[in-house]
């Protein structure tokens, strides 16, 4: 095969979407696809959440986060988190429920 053909092909695949549905946060790292099917993995704000003896509580309110309408709430123990890839929160919440998958919290504050 002639190297056209071949970098038309290359650049052809490197253009189709990405695999197994993980995306990327708005600063540019990727969040895990174990966690994001598509667009569930959003930033939150800190004032969400509540750093406590136990770990991580979370409370979203009404219109916190667009990929599940609704209030969630969550406790997740220190072990159960991801460490964010730009010192914010991000919460992973599957679409119109109230079941959380990920949270992604900022280096040093565990």
């Amino acid at each position: 095969m002639k190297a056209g053909p071949l970098l038309a092909l290359v650049a052809f695949a490197a253009a189709l979407p990405g695999g197994a549905g993980a995306h990327m946060a708005r600063s540019g790292w990727s969040y895990d696809s174990w966690c994001c099917g598509g667009q569930d993995c959003q930033p939150i704000a800190s004032v969400n959440v509540s750093v406590t003896d136990a770990g991580y509580l979370v409370s979203i309110p009404e219109g916190g986060h667009g990929a599940a309408p609704g209030v969630h709430q969550k406790l997740f123990g220190y072990d159960e988190v991801q460490r964010s890839g730009d010192g914010e929160y991000h919460a992973c919440i599957l679409p119109n429920s109230n079941e959380f998958r990920c949270l992604y919290v900022p280096e040093f504050t565990y």
